[in-house]
């Protein structure tokens, strides 16, 4: 099981490498540095130069960075179903009594085959908002399927798998923080959204002003974000106060999700005072990403394996 244990961890880490490549797609416009699809301007390696371009393509539709950027984001992909493909099947061989992980291996598989195809759709749409916020939600979903199977199967490596001792209250803890994380990331998304209409509308506003004229759901965003943070650092607080007898996972959650929290503030806080920068802007991203996957963790921490 340590093996598995270990394969699932860097499968999920290569899942948050996904992430972080399709932000970087998004900040930077590549989504369309690739206008086919599965190939890219006709090839399975993008070209480097327009002469290689095939002559049905558009020489203007070319931009070596952009096209490069979204390879990355398709090869990264490609792995990540090969490595969560893998995991199914060595599951299914050698798990097969602990339920849970072979149903969540499996449903891994599916969604990931899914996210494939829907990639596809993407790249149709011509990056229509709604699609694209569907697909990052997709690898969110992946991401806590895995980061569930990793938690079962490292409780079982070291013997954590039996947390009746844990009090009743910390499961709530954990649905109510990963609701709150998600519903935080879905207004983040359409804050996004509605600023890439508004630069389209109205181009000459600063990114500043179009991120003062979203109105009520940027408010809410900052509401709802200084409402995580309170809660991840009481619930913080409330893992200390029963230390000794928490499972280590549950503890690494509570942890990284305050840590990571206070980052995501302060991020937060550069966009009301300076420019939407784009690299801060895929930070933001990304952490809130990962914030999510540690209320997954703490949640996933509370279930007993032998419960199959």
């Amino acid at each position: 099981m340590r093996l598995f244990s270990k394969f699932t961890l860097f499968a999920t880490v290569c899942i948050y490498l996904v992430i972080f490549a399709g932000g970087l797609v998004r900040v930077t416009g590549a989504g369309l540095g690739c206008p086919d699809w599965p190939k890219c301007f006709g090839r399975w390696i993008p070209p480097t130069s327009i002469e290689q371009l095939p002559p049905e393509i558009d020489p203007a539709q070319f931009n070596i960075t952009l096209a490069w950027i979204e390879y990355f984001n398709r090869l990264v992909g490609m792995i990540v179903g090969f490595l969560i493909a893998a995991i199914a099947v060595w599951s299914i061989v050698k798990f097969r009594k602990y339920k849970r992980i072979v149903w969540a291996s499996i449903a891994a598989a599916v969604l990931v085959a899914f996210q494939g195809w829907h990639g596809s759709v993407v790249v149709a749409s011509e990056l229509d908002q709604s699609i694209v916020s569907v697909h990052y939600f997709l690898a969110l979903l992946i991401a806590a399927v895995m980061i569930f199977i990793y938690s079962q199967a490292h409780n079982f490596e070291h013997g954590d798998n039996s947390p009746a001792h844990i009090p009743k209250d910390i499961r709530w803890w954990g649905i109510g923080l990963f609701l709150l994380a998600f519903l935080q990331i879905f207004l983040g998304t359409e804050i996004r959204a509605i600023v890439e209409e508004l630069a389209v509308t109205f181009p000459l506003l600063t990114s500043k002003e179009r991120l003062t004229s979203v109105g009520l759901v940027n408010h809410l965003h900052l509401a709802l974000g200084l409402t995580l943070t309170a809660a991840i650092l009481t619930f913080g607080l409330r893992v200390r106060k029963d230390l000794t007898i928490m499972p280590g996972l549950l503890k690494t959650g509570a942890a990284g999700a305050a840590v990571l929290v206070l980052m995501q503030i302060l991020l937060g806080m550069t966009f009301i005072v300076w420019e939407l920068v784009p690299l801060v802007q895929l930070f933001h991203l990304c952490i809130a990403s990962i914030i999510l996957g540690m209320t997954v963790l703490i949640l996933s921490s509370t279930f007993d394996l032998k419960e199959k």
